[in-house]
């Protein structure tokens, strides 16, 4: 599709290579996908390391990882062929240079020479000390000197490049969620475009690279939105056509806002993949947590998106179908679990494979594998299949451990306590006659005969099969009773319930 100055929409995910990709980010680049697949454009990926300083080892990798595992493919960028690479910053230091030089010559901007020291001697004395058009007349910068000295200034010391805002002018701006937007540049510093390590800072190489990329939208995080009216200066002062700006809502956890230095929240995972990377130490990802590659783009499509249906479960074709930029909220979203374990759930029905695999591998570990073959798990885990919220052993032996190992311990409601006190013999003498059964009749339609009966013949059916229930799980949860004994052979019956005899006899005297 092409927009109506007659350009493809070309679209792009800049994120800094300063730590590993967190669910914040991964809906940025989620979003710049959809945006360009609903359009027909292009989906670009490049890489902001301009800030050595922050750099940390494998980010690059674990993002790249991150972005497979979801599979939010780019169609040009880091890593791939592309008539605009290379398309990593620190690779793009001439091209900087250059615009750097004509904003110079234009006198755009500006050599500043300020010692950090002096700075923050300002910024105590003058509570809202600005560095910009209304204070730069006063420090030590090339606007104040002459052309000899500058010279010499250049050459001995350490100096960084600032741009120069306007004097009084308001800046305006449309963005597609918040509208127009409009503010006085006096309320602006002259950022630093050019560090003293001669590398351009973020401000001034996005700008350079998403004009030179021929990016007709820049949907990013609405944290970038404070730094927009500068943006908006440097295209005004090279003359060039400003993109579409969007600014998606901030993600936010119990701690604030989602950020890097957010490691391993335990309410709330916020990274999607476990780290292969040393350096990279992640707990609790969702994947780990067994969340579906499938159902995280689902979950992160909602955070800060509503489509104009009722429906929530949705697929990544049909994202991209219903998806607007105007059904974008203003509004924060915070994390919900609760809310991704109950979308996980919708997803889980068709990966009975990777259930076998876990419970299996469990089964084995432990050494409780005993005569359970595939086909015998695959009924266990058909039956406990929409009881499962994460694709993970513990939720997948939470619903299904009854059928393996006997109950621990015995969660009896206070009803069925008093009731097993006053009518202990009886189901003592009860028990007693199933045991017997059980050791004569090893045929499964007859156990199963014989538990329908109790339920059909005995006046207190109802808390008996419950009894019957808690002493072969241990609760009062779990599938239909029934399906349960089906499983299990007459020996397992047996000792169960010899076990809670014991129990009985010791807890009830």
């Amino acid at each position: 599709m092409k927009n109506k100055f007659n350009k493809i929409i070309r679209v792009r995910f800049a994120p800094s290579p300063t730590g590993p990709l967190h669910i914040g980010g991964l809906r940025t680049a989620l979003y710049n996908y959809i945006y360009a697949k609903k359009n027909n454009g292009k989906f670009i990926l490049r890489i902001d390391d301009t800030d050595k300083k922050r750099f940390i080892k494998n980010s690059i990798n674990y993002l790249i990882d991150s972005l497979k595992w979801c599979n939010i493919n780019y169609d040009e960028g880091y890593g791939k062929k592309g008539k605009y690479k290379p398309y990593i910053q620190s690779k793009r230091l001439k091209i900087y240079k250059k615009y750097i030089n004509k904003l110079i010559k234009n006198k755009l901007a500006y050599y500043a020479f300020d010692k950090k020291n002096k700075l923050k001697l300002y910024k105590k004395k003058y509570k809202n000390f600005i560095y910009n058009s209304l204070t730069r007349k006063n420090l030590n910068n090339s606007l104040n000197i002459n052309n000899k000295k500058l010279t010499k200034l250049i050459k001995k010391n350490k100096y960084v490049i600032r741009l120069k805002t306007p004097y009084n002018k308001q800046i305006t701006f449309y963005d597609k969620i918040y509208g127009k937007i409009t503010i006085n540049s006096n309320q602006l510093d002259d950022k630093i475009i050019y560090r003293s390590n001669k590398t351009p800072t973020y401000h001034f190489a996005n700008v350079i690279d998403d004009h030179l990329m021929n990016i007709t939208h820049v949907i990013r995080g609405k944290e970038w939105l404070s730094s927009t009216p500068l943006h908006i200066i440097i295209y005004n002062y090279l003359n060039w056509k400003i993109p579409k700006f969007v600014h998606l809502p901030l993600l936010l956890n119990n701690k604030g806002k989602i950020s890097k230095r957010n490691f391993n929240n335990n309410n709330n995972p916020i990274y999607p993949i476990k780290s292969k990377y040393k350096n990279i130490k992640i707990k609790n990802s969702y994947e780990e947590l067994g969340i579906l590659p499938e159902s995280l783009i689902n979950i992160i499509a909602l955070l800060g998106w509503k489509p104009k249906i009722n429906n929530e479960i949705l697929n990544i074709n049909t994202i991209i179908k219903l998806f607007t930029l105007k059904d974008i909220n203003k509004s924060d979203v915070h994390l919900n679990f609760k809310k991704s374990c109950w979308i996980n759930k919708k997803y889980i029905n068709n990966n009975n494979k990777k259930i076998l695999i876990l419970l299996k591998k469990y089964l084995i570990f432990n050494k409780i594998y005993h005569y359970y073959n595939d086909k015998l798990l695959n009924t266990i885990i058909n039956l406990i299949i929409n009881r499962i919220k994460l694709i993970n052993i513990n939720d997948i032996w939470y619903n299904c451990y009854y059928f393996f190992i006997r109950p621990k311990k015995f969660y009896i409601p206070l009803k069925i306590k008093k009731y097993i006190i006053y009518n202990k013999k009886k189901i003592i003498n009860l028990f007693f006659k199933i045991n017997i059964f059980l050791k004569k009749n090893h045929n499964k339609n007859k156990i199963i005969l014989l538990f329908k009966k109790l339920q059909n013949n005995n006046n207190d059916y109802y808390l008996i099969l419950k009894i019957i229930r808690i002493l072969i799980i241990g609760e009062l949860k779990g599938i239909y009773l029934l399906d349960i004994l089906n499983i299990l052979n007459y020996k397992q019956i047996i000792f169960r319930i010899n076990y809670f005899k014991k129990i009985i006899f010791n807890y009830y005297k």
